[in-house]
């Protein structure tokens, strides 16, 4: 298989406008790898690529589950790989973007065969969880079976505490003892990390503004009709954005702190994409600049790097 061309990079910087272009230059197709855009209907608040943008160049795995379904990073990385299969086959080049690292890692170093999602439990165990205090009961059951997994998980991730549980019960084993790939893992398919950065106090003006765009455009309407559809306890209802607008609709948050506070939490998970990167070996960085230059840059990359390859 060719190189994957991945585009990393803080939320913000440009990363899908960058990626089609690319895509178009060197014959490619995009891979998404963003937790939240893989579900359908969140658009606004994802700030997943427009259908015109997604136009010139084929894409995939956006707008593959919807919001009462789950892909978990093996899920992910199964479906991803047979998919740059697919467009390697056809002469393609893969061009992935997102902003789910431990997603991407998944994809390029692989994963241990986990115990597959059993629906009798996860019924067993959701029942549980929304009982009266039942994340609580839960996290305590989780406490005594696996404490290091405990330790890490908040009461309040249900889908983590049942997830840590379901593989508990199905394989007898602590979900914290099998084992996780690390920056240091090898790849599994070939790669070439391209992480575009942006000095911070730029980047946190062009992170306000996107979010007062969100929420201008229509995120509480967006937000609305897919409460319409499901759950409020779904999981992307929990994500950046959705999360202060579903307390916006059910009237629990005025609009103006819920603006307030996806700002901060979005410039609080653009800081934590950035150190996870930093720990990732082989990053190639460029700088956000004008679009024609990060451009250039990014292709200058990838012909010097599959010169010496």
């Amino acid at each position: 298989m060719k190189p994957l061309i991945v585009i990393a990079g803080p939320t913000g910087v440009g990363k899908s406008e960058l990626a089609v272009r690319i895509a178009e230059e060197a014959g490619g197709e995009v891979v998404n790898y963003d937790s939240v855009q893989v579900y359908r209907g969140f658009d606004v608040g994802s700030a997943k690529p427009d259908a015109t943008i997604r136009a010139r160049v084929p894409h995939h795995l956006f707008d593959v589950i919807d919001a009462d379904e789950e892909l978990n990073a093996a899920d992910y990385a199964r479906r991803a790989r047979e998919i740059c299969a697919e467009i390697d086959a056809r002469g393609k080049r893969v061009v992935l973007a997102g902003g789910t690292f431990f997603y991407l890692r998944a994809l390029l170093t692989g994963l241990p065969e986990m115990p597959p999602r059993d629906e009798a439990i996860r019924d067993r165990l959701r029942r549980i969880a929304t009982s009266r205090r039942g994340p609580a009961r839960l996290h305590r059951w989780l406490t005594k079976v696996d404490a290091a997994s405990a330790a890490k998980i908040a009461i309040g991730d249900r889908h983590r505490v049942e997830r840590a549980l379901e593989v508990w019960i199905v394989s007898g084993r602590p979900i914290s003892s099998w084992p996780s790939p690390t920056a240091d893992s090898a790849d599994v398919l070939p790669a070439i990390r391209i992480g575009v950065r942006a000095e911070r106090a730029r980047l946190v003006k062009v992170l306000d503004a996107r979010v007062e765009r969100m929420y201008a455009g229509g995120l509480i309407a967006e937000t609305k009709a897919l409460l319409e559809r499901w759950p409020r306890s779904a999981r992307p209802f929990g994500t950046i954005g959705y999360k202060e607008a579903a307390a916006v609709v059910a009237g629990e948050l005025p609009i103006v702190d819920a603006i307030a506070e996806t700002k901060r939490r979005t410039r609080a998970y653009a800081k934590r994409q950035m150190t996870w990167l930093r720990g990732e070996r082989d990053v190639h960085w460029i700088d956000a600049a004008a679009p024609d230059t990060t451009f250039n840059a990014a292709m200058r990359l990838i012909t010097d790097f599959e010169g010496t390859t």
